[in-house]
C-alpha cells in the first residue's frame, strides 16, 4: 500500500467510526432504557457525546498549530478508544452515571476526529487530487448511516448492547497503525503564535451560555437572563476578535452566504436528532419491532441520503435557492406523511427515504458552500467552525427534541408525531428565511 492510499483508509476509518457513533447506538436505545432503568433521560448519551464534541472541537486547529499533527491525531484515536471501552463496561457494570462519563470521553475523542477529517486532506494532497479525496472521506457519512442501522440491529439481535461500542476497537487499532505510518506531512509545521486565550474563553463562555439557554430544564428567568447574557458575550467576542492578529474566531471570514448556511446546517442538525432518536424507540416501544426490523425499516432513509449525494453534481445549473427549496418541501412530503400515516408501517420507509434526500442535499451544499466561500487562509478555521455548528445542533436537538416527543398535543397519539409536526414547522421556516434571505446574496 502505498503512502496516498493509506492515508486515505485511515481517514476512511476515523470518520467512520466518528460518522456511525449515532446512528448504530440510536437502535440501543428503547434496550438501554429497559437495562438502565431510566426513561426519557435516555437522550443524555447523545447530548454528552454532542456536548463534548462541541467543547473539543474548536480547541482543534490551535492543537495542530502547535504539535505534530500525528501526535494530534494518536491523541484523538486513544482517546475515543477508551471512552468506547467504558462505555461497553457501563453495560456489565449496569451504571447509567459510567455511560454518560464514557460517553463524555469517547465525544473528546470524536471532536479531534471529526475536525482533523477536514484539515489532513489539505496537508497530504494537492488541490486537483484533494477533491476526489474529500469526495470519498465525506462519502462515509453516507455509507455509515446505511450501514449503522443494519450493523447496529444485527449486533443487538445476537449480542447486547455493549459491543456496538468494543466494535470500535479493531477499527480505531488499524487506523493507529496507518497514522503512525503514513501521516508525515511536510507541510505539517508547529507555529509558535500566541494563543488568543482572551478570544478562546470568551468563545467558549459564548457556546456554554447558548447551550444552557436551550435546556429545558431552567426557570424562564434564568432563560432570559442567558438570552441577555449571550448577546453580551457575542459583542464582547465581535470587539475582541476584530482587534486580534490571529484570532481564535476569524469573523472576517464570515459572510452572509456562510452565515446562512451554518443557520440551516445548525436547525437541519436539530431535526435530525428527532429522527435519529425517536423513531427506533417509536418502532420498537409503540410497534413492537425488534432492533433489526426497525433498522431495516429506516434504512431507506441513509439509501436517499446517498443516492442523492451522487446526484447533486449534476443539479449545478440549477439555481442554489431552488435546490434548497427542493430540499425543504421533500422534507415536509416525509414528514407530513409520518405525521399523517403514522400506523401505516408500508409508508415509513417511502417517507424516510424523501427525508433521507432532503438532509443529503442540505448538508452536502452546505459543506460546499464553506470551502468555497472561506478565504484559502481561514479554510481550516472554518471547518472547524462548521464542524462546530453542526455539533451545536445535534447537541441542542437531543434537548430539544426530548421535550417536544414529552409534549401531550391534541390530536396527536404519539410523540414521534410531535416530532414530525416540529419538522414541518421548522421545513416552512427555512423556506421563508431562505426566500427573503438568499436575495441579496449573490450565487
Amino acid at each position: 500500500m502505498n503512502k496516498n492510499k493509506g492515508i486515505v483508509l485511515a481517514l476512511v476509518l476515523i470518520m467512520f467510526m466518528s460518522a456511525i457513533e449515532t446512528s448504530i447506538v440510536s437502535l440501543a436505545t428503547p434496550t438501554m432504557q429497559k437495562d438502565l432503568n431510566i426513561g426519557t433521560e435516555v437522550a443524555l448519551i447523545f447530548t454528552a457525546y454532542l456536548i463534548a464534541v462541541v467543547f473539543m472541537t474548536p480547541i482543534v486547529g490551535e492543537l495542530v498549530k502547535r504539535f505534530n499533527i500525528k501526535f494530534v491525531v494518536l491523541l484523538g484515536i486513544s482517546t475515543f478508544i477508551i471512552g468506547s471501552v467504558l462505555c461497553g463496561l457501563s453495560e456489565v457494570a449496569h451504571s447509567f452515571s459510567l455511560l454518560i462519563g464514557s460517553r463524555i470521553i469517547q465525544g473528546m475523542g470524536a471532536g479531534v476526529m471529526m475536525t482533523l477529517g477536514q484539515v489532513v486532506p489539505k496537508l497530504a494532497f494537492p488541490i486537483p487530487q484533494r477533491y476526489k479525496v474529500m469526495g470519498v472521506v465525506g462519502s462515509v457519512w453516507g455509507i455509515s448511516s446505511i450501514v449503522g442501522p443494519l450493523l447496529g440491529g444485527a449486533i443487538l439481535e445476537s449480542l447486547n448492547w455493549s459491543f456496538l461500542f468494543y466494535i470500535n476497537v479493531p477499527i480505531a487499532l488499524a487506523a493507529i497503525w496507518l497514522v503512525i505510518k503514513y501521516f508525515n506531512f511536510e507541510k505539517a509545521t508547529v507555529e509558535k503564535t500566541k494563543l488568543d486565550y482572551k478570544g478562546l474563553f470568551i468563545f467558549y463562555a459564548m457556546v456554554a451560555t447558548f447551550l444552557l439557554l436551550v435546556s429545558g430544564q431552567i426557570p424562564f428567568i434564568y432563560r432570559l437572563v442567558c438570552i441577555i447574557l449571550l448577546i453580551v458575550i457575542v459583542t464582547i467576542l465581535y470587539k475582541v476578535e476584530t482587534k486580534v492578529k490571529n484570532p481564535f474566531v476569524p469573523i472576517e471570514a464570515f459572510n452572509r452566504k456562510i452565515i446562512l448556511v451554518l443557520f440551516t446546517d445548525l436547525i437541519y442538525s436539530t431535526m435530525l436528532m428527532g429522527y435519529t432518536i425517536f423513531m427506533p424507540i417509536y418502532l420498537q416501544n409503540e410497534q413492537g419491532f425488534s432492533p433489526l426490523q426497525s433498522g431495516l425499516l429506516i434504512f431507506p432513509m441513509s439509501v436517499g441520503w446517498l443516492v442523492i449525494t451522487f446526484v447533486l453534481g449534476k443539479l449545478d445549473n440549477l439555481k442554489l435557492k431552488f435546490i434548497y427549496m427542493l430540499a425543504f418541501l421533500a422534507m415536509f412530503a416525509g414528514s407530513f406523511a409520518i405525521l399523517t400515516g403514522v400506523e401505516w408501517m408500508f409508508i415509513i420507509p417511502f417517507a424516510v427515504f424523501v427525508m433521507g434526500t432532503s438532509f443529503g442535499t442540505v448538508y452536502t451544499k452546505d459543506v460546499v458552500i464553506v470551502q468555497e466561500e472561506a478565504p484559502d487562509h481561514q479554510l481550516g478555521a472554518m471547518m472547524s467552525i462548521y464542524t462546530l455548528f453542526k455539533t451545536i445542533g445535534s447537541t441542542t436537538g437531543s434537548l430539544v427534541v426530548t421535550v417536544i416527543f414529552a409534549m401531550n398535543v391534541p390530536l396527536l397519539e404519539y410523540g414521534i408525531q410531535n416530532i414530525m409536526l416540529y419538522i414541518i414547522i421548522i421545513a416552512i421556516i427555512l423556506s421563508v428565511v431562505w426566500s427573503i434571505v438568499f436575495k441579496e446574496i449573490k450565487n
